[in-house]
């Protein structure tokens, strides 16, 4: 029977030694990415053209338009909904066009989102087994008033269509966060 020996705090101090020294990889990753980034709103609109002139490794910064119908996929009338998106420089492209090549999406939305939105891209992404995150920037003051947008509404709407989710207190974190997703 062999015996555990528990983890100490000296662990992280054996980690550091020369002789684990030569298993760290001590270079840059340098692969590029093929993430789109789709602002499912117009004031997520905002940060996603802000953010797409700034140098990134390999994202798409989009926004979503419309649905179209599934016909213009040449699916048919039974076929997946498809979705007009916008570049930043504001050419129109088809969401399936953009999912040929990518590996992951991160949809970006304020309390403004529709869930129709979040559906569209989350159905398409999970057809096609790629990963997709949810940015939620919450509103200042969200208060919940009924008949207007809330950041719990947008996220009840994400939820089901994206595998991880996150709610951001302020825009401003948003760039962090795509470079952490390397984007």
């Amino acid at each position: 029977m062999q015996q555990r020996q528990p983890t100490l705090a000296s662990s992280c101090a054996r980690a550091a030694t020369a002789a684990e020294a030569r298993f760290r990889i001590d270079y840059p990753d340098t692969a590029n990415r093929a993430a789109r980034v789709i602002a499912l709103d117009e004031q997520a609109a905002v940060i996603v053209r802000g953010l797409a002139w700034q140098p990134w490794r390999g994202g798409h910064f989009l926004v979503f338009d419309e649905t179209v119908s599934a016909a213009a996929n040449g699916e048919g009338a039974g076929g997946p909904a498809e979705a007009a998106l916008r570049a930043a420089d504001g050419t129109r492209v088809l969401l399936s066009d953009e999912l040929a090549a990518a590996d992951s999406v991160v949809m970006i939305a304020t309390p403004a989102a529709t869930a129709e939105a979040a559906e569209v891209i989350g159905d398409a992404c999970a057809e096609r087994m790629i990963m997709s995150a949810g940015l939620v920037v919450a509103a200042d003051g969200d208060g919940g008033e009924p008949g207007t947008a809330t950041t719990g509404g947008v996220v009840a709407a994400l939820r089901p269509n994206a595998m991880v989710l996150v709610v951001l207190a302020d825009a401003g974190d948003v760039p962090e966060l795509l470079a952490a997703l390397r984007v």
